[in-house]
């Protein structure tokens, strides 16, 4: 989709040039005084007359009517220079590419200079663009009836750059404007702190939306029609691209649809899923149908209907997932020779990751269940060769997983623990560990699987970290589940390490690590769910844990809806966390844990510790909980409930879900690796 071009970016013919416009005291001057020559000064009456502005934020469209090769010109008022950050300009970059899919460009060219700002040097800002390009042009069709119109998509971005890194005060030409008026421009996300502040607009949004109208359901030829599909259920079979080559299919064309045979599910090297089924083929439906029975399930192809074994509790018959991916024909790669083509190939691959979990959190809980996620999450290690374990339910009682089997009861989905180990070291230890919680309820948001959205992160970090493959090594610990503890009398049989005990508002259940817990809150699932997790992580050797998971709404009240909560034991490892979301552009809190807090918890006159201490602080409250499994070992946990979601567009998406601390997971691995 990028291509890196070295010439004059007048002379290009795309559809539109974007140029950002720096709000300073002086004329144009440079390549834009050879522009505004080009039509005989008129730019600059247009400046005076305020019809193009340097304004942060502004867009302004200049139609060139011959005068040069592109169509038309698209400025994007970045403000002030010495008040720009990074988030900002992925903002104004995430403007860009919304109006361009908006107005159904296909071909669109970047004069990346002009957006050299401050201390953004050349690579900063191409590392930006490859992350809002998929972020901002991201959409979630759902389920409804598409109208019969062809989409265009963006299919090429030309980025013309004579200043790749170098400090744009320094060697960047001056492309500067002259603007009337005082600068409107805000510093935005300066500082993400722990401590007192208030960056402002931080986005959590992500996603992704290009590829030619047909390529919403990618890497999908995998799939033969007659016969054994094989290992073909997971392979080939997610929406992650990589570095550089063509999409291998477009289930659009329906050409690579399964109508019959059977099939294994091999998941690299698990024991743990096999989904052998026959399939039902439906032609003129074929797009939308899969291998055979759960194999089926991934983010972008799940064939919700026409598949063979427990199709039923599918309502759409027609309902293609979509995460409006770029086509990659023309990603640079991380071998392709400059630092640009680094940069723009880190940032993509972090954009398209944010999607991937945005996708995930998007997509109605009947349709992402505990075994689809433990299919994708097998796919996922097949496409990147991680190793994968998927405990079943009987291997978690054999292990004595009270906490999570209390959380699921008899849920008619059965639990899931997946684990994913990436081995960036040849001797395995100092071990990061990612722990996420995917409740599967009844009882979440409208619109949204809030309760999947910290397994969702996750798996997308592991999606860059597939992709960049950092010297550390990961273990993954994802506990997947239906929320199934009851208030009531009678309660739903779960379990205390041996399947027997049911589960109320007051009963003592036994979790893997030994310690009994007395659930007091049928809110708890998330927190039992995560003692075990947690616990299992350990048993991988992980030397530093980082959980993520939506578990109370209280967060809200004190940070709002733009701040991700944190609790954590250990100040250095903290920091760490706290520099990658930094850089991540994620604002993260700390809260702080008393011994006071931790009494609280272990309080419980009837077991080690109590499932919910009551309603007030409960954001400390679970993290005091989790930390009596974490230990010793330095952890972090992370309350993304306020930030899981939006309710709003922004530059860099729709409403939905976020894809919040995917950047933050992944830049930490990349971090932990070069420190050491």
């Amino acid at each position: 989709m990028f291509e890196i071009c070295t010439g004059d970016p007048l002379e290009c013919r795309e559809d539109c040039l974007v140029i950002g416009l720096q709000q300073v005291p002086k004329k144009f001057d440079g390549l834009l005084e050879k522009l505004d020559n080009r039509f005989d000064g008129e730019l600059t009456e247009l400046v005076k007359s305020g019809d193009l502005s340097a304004h942060a934020g502004s867009l302004s469209v200049i139609h060139t009517l011959g005068k040069l090769p592109v169509k038309r010109l698209l400025f994007i008022g970045l403000g002030n220079p010495k008040e720009i950050r990074k988030e900002h300009l992925k903002r104004m970059f995430g403007k860009a590419v919304k109006h361009i899919r908006k107005m159904r460009w296909a071909t669109a060219a970047v004069f990346l200079d002009t957006f050299c700002a401050g201390t953004i040097n050349g690579e900063e800002a191409a590392q930006l663009l490859g992350e809002a390009a998929p972020m901002a042009a991201y959409r979630f069709a759902g389920y409804k009836k598409q109208p019969n119109i062809p989409e265009v998509q963006l299919e090429k971005v030309a980025v013309y750059i004579r200043a790749a890194g170098k400090k744009p005060t320094e060697n960047v030409p001056n492309v500067h404007s002259r603007v009337a008026g005082k600068a409107e421009s805000r510093p935005e996300n300066a500082d993400h702190v722990s401590g007192p502040g208030r960056p402002e607009n931080v986005e959590h949004g992500s996603g992704s939306t290009n590829g030619k109208a047909e390529a919403r359901l990618e890497n999908a030829e995998n799939v033969r029609v007659n016969g054994k599909a094989g290992a073909q259920p997971i392979q080939n079979a997610n929406f992650h691209w990589g570095a550089a080559g063509k999409a291998e299919g477009r289930l659009r064309n329906a050409e690579q649809a399964s109508a019959a045979g059977k099939t294994e599910a091999r998941l690299g090297n698990t024991k743990h899923v096999n989904a052998p089924r026959k399939a039902k083929g439906r032609p003129g439906n074929a797009e939308h149908v899969n291998v055979a029975g759960e194999a089926e399930i991934r983010p972008e192809n799940i064939g919700h209907a026409g598949a063979a074994g427990k199709a039923k509790g599918r309502p759409v018959k027609n309902a293609s997932l979509q995460t409006g991916t770029y086509r990659n024909t023309d990603l640079p790669g991380e071998t392709a020779g400059t630092a640009l083509n680094t940069a723009l190939h880190r940032g993509y691959v972090f954009g398209k990751a944010v999607n991937t979990a945005r996708t995930l959190v998007n997509t109605p809980v009947n349709i992402w269940t505990p075994a689809r996620l433990a299919e994708y999450a097998a796919s996922l290690a097949e496409k990147y060769a991680f190793e994968v374990e998927i405990l079943k339910k009987t291997e978690m009682e054999k292990l004595g997983m009270g906490a999570i089997l209390a959380a699921a009861g008899e849920s008619k989905e059965p639990p899931n623990m997946i684990v994913l180990k990436y081995a960036g070291k040849r001797e395995w230890g100092n071990v990061l560990a990612l722990v996420g919680t995917g409740t599967v309820t009844d009882d979440c948001t409208p619109g949204a699987n809030v309760g999947m959205a910290g397994a969702a992160a996750i798996l997308g970090a592991m999606e860059v970290i597939g992709e960049r493959k950092p010297a550390k090594n990961v273990v993954v610990v994802l506990p997947v589940t239906g929320n199934r503890i009851n208030s009531t009398s009678g309660g739903v049989p779960a379990n205390d390490g041996q399947g027997k005990m049911p589960v109320e508002t007051g009963t003592v259940i036994t979790s893997m690590n030994g310690k009994t817990i007395e659930v007091r809150d049928t809110g708890a699932s998330g927190l039992l769910m995560l003692a075990d997790a947690v616990t299992y992580a350990k048993q991988y050797g992980a030397n530093q844990i980082v959980d993520v998971a939506t578990l109370t709404m209280d967060v809200v009240s004190a940070l709002g809806r733009d701040k991700t909560g944190a609790v954590a034991n250990c100040d250095t490892f903290f920091e760490r966390v706290l520099e990658s979301a930094k850089e991540a552009g994620e604002f993260i809190w700390r809260f702080p844990v008393t011994e006071a807090d931790i009494e609280n918890v272990r309080s419980s006159k009837i077991a080690d510790l109590n499932g919910s201490s009551g309603s007030e602080g409960r954001v400390i409250e679970n993290g005091a909980f989790i930390g009596e499994f974490a230990e010793n070992t330095p952890w972090v946990h992370l309350e993304m409930s306020g930030t899981a979601i939006t309710g709003k567009e922004t530059d860099l998406g729709p409403a939905g879900a976020t894809g919040v601390m995917v950047r933050t997971l992944a830049v930490l691995a990349e971090h932990i690796a070069e420190q050491g």
